[in-house]
């Protein structure tokens, strides 16, 4: 299935140790690129869906192409989220409306790179090394399933961490809100 949430997994769980390091949205814009091939190639009805995207050279390009015309977007989207929080939500839910040069090209390789590992383990028609190789010899490494528990517990993991993070926050601005950084 094309831009599955489970494969943002791996991206909030080293989120909840990377901080402000990692942009998210950087991550998951790079996530939605990666298939906009594949969304194109099955509103077209074609045999092969993972194609260029998902080799090496085409994840590569997705990046160079993604993080620097992404950044300025995914700062947008963090100001319109931010202004569309009620004071209770944004307690613990606000986030930085700014994005490193680093978290984005931290984000956005971490985005590219670990889709294009999940597409060549769960799908038999993407060849990850082309030109160099048409052998996709990650596919079936683990089974699917399995593939999907280990981004889903990666997701429940990372979003308790940071869940949990927020809610620290929260607490500690309710305590102390006149307290400085």
């Amino acid at each position: 299935m094309p831009i599955t949430p489970l494969h943002l997994g791996p991206g909030v769980l080293v989120k909840s140790f990377a901080g402000t390091h990692l942009s998210l949205t950087m991550f998951a814009l790079a996530q939605i690129t990666m298939d906009l091939e594949v969304l194109l190639r099955f509103a077209l009805k074609s045999a092969q869906l993972h194609g260029f995207s998902n080799t090496i050279i085409g994840a590569t390009v997705v990046l160079i192409v993604t993080v620097p015309l992404g950044k300025p977007f995914c700062e947008w989207l963090l100001r319109w989220w931010n202004r569309n929080l009620s004071s209770a939500q944004a307690r613990w839910l606000q986030v930085s409306e700014n994005i490193s040069w680093r978290a984005a090209w931290l984000g956005g390789t971490l985005g590219v790179y670990s889709h294009f590992i999940l597409d060549a383990i769960m799908h038999s028609d993407a060849r990850p090394w082309m030109p160099f190789s048409e052998v996709n010899s990650a596919v079936d490494l683990i089974s699917i399933e399995r593939l999907n528990l280990l981004c889903l517990v990666c997701l429940l993991i990372g979003g308790v961490l940071m869940g949990g993070y927020g809610l620290f926050k929260a607490h500690g601005r309710r305590i102390r809100p006149d307290a400085r950084p």
